[in-house]
């Protein structure tokens, strides 16, 4: 079978199977987002670490850091903008839905499925900038209309470096910028659990998957998607006809053409946001997503 096809189906296989399981009554969305907050503290910061702590980098390959930054900050400006009449609980989840990919947990298993592991190389620095989105915009933005629009700007701040993805991102950095030698069972327990995360949140992605929607919250969730979609496939258009055929540009393509990243789970539970709209969010833009891009991937041939 094709390797392309080959990997969207499996991905697909894993997401129904959660879907199954959730259906089947053998699990709950309640249950989902204990198992999202365990991978959160566990598998999730233990492959950030592992990837921050192994890749090679390349000084002129952090000009993909500062497009994902770039790309990320121009989403959040424009939903900043556009939701600036609504409440700001709901300003604040749709604004935090426009910026932040699910680079590590969507995006990672498609490149490394087509392209090899090697290209994860061009991802992960892609997902240094989406990281720094995150964190530093996406969280705050979500804090700031949770606290009603006030600035407390040391309480964000103390949230964002509790953060434990984040500390494991910059824990990596350290390891690699300095060459610390990590002895080898502490990185095969690493290996081990952050394998762990590929299958977990698939599966977690079809526990949340819902059919069911309410008209009032598709309307402001498809304001959202709009933002997303005419942002990235513009950015695609630009990279394919601008940049020269090869595997980076390929993988680049598919990264600005991610869906929501499921942390917006996580966060909108921290600030009592309507977890039904980052739920919509994560799944409608996760179904587009995964079909945008296996047409694209193969129709460009990249």
């Amino acid at each position: 079978m094709n390797p392309t096809n080959s990997t969207f189906l499996l991905t697909f296989a894993f997401i129904a199977f959660g879907y199954a399981l959730k259906k089947g009554g053998l699990i709950t969305e309640q249950d989902g987002k204990t198992l999202s907050k365990f991978m959160m503290q566990t598998s999730f910061p233990a492959l950030v670490l592992l990837l921050f702590m192994q890749v090679h980098f390349e000084p002129h390959l952090f000009t993909r850091t500062g497009l994902a930054i770039g790309f990320g900050s121009t989403m959040l400006t424009i939903a900043w903008f556009a939701f600036k009449t609504y409440p700001n609980a709901l300003r604040g989840i749709l604004t935090m839905g426009a910026g932040g990919l699910n680079t590590v947990m969507f995006g990672f298993p498609i490149v490394e499925g087509i392209w090899g592991r090697d290209a994860l190389t061009y991802a992960v620095l892609f997902d240094l900038g989406n990281t720094i989105v995150v964190f530093a915009l996406v969280y705050p933005i979500g804090s700031y209309f949770a606290l009603s629009g006030q600035t407390h700007a040391m309480t964000v701040l103390k949230k964002v470096i509790q953060l434990r993805p984040l500390q494991a991102m910059l824990i990596g950095l350290i390891i690699n910028a300095l060459s610390i030698p990590i002895p080898k069972i502490c990185i095969d327990f690493l290996d081990v659990l952050g394998k762990a995360n590929k299958p977990v949140v698939l599966i977690l992605m079809g526990i949340y998957l819902n059919f069911i929607f309410e008209k009032q919250q598709l309307k402001a969730v498809s304001k959202v998607l709009m933002i997303r979609y005419a942002a990235g496939l513009t950015l695609a258009f630009l990279l394919y006809h601008f940049m020269l055929p090869s595997v980076e540009r390929s993988v680049l393509i598919v990264c600005v053409l991610l869906p929501v990243g499921l942390t917006i789970m996580p966060f909108s539970d921290e600030f009592q946001y309507d977890s039904r709209i980052a739920g919509l969010l994560v799944n409608a833009s996760m179904i587009i997503s995964f079909l945008v891009t296996w047409a694209l991937v193969l129709g460009l041939k990249l």
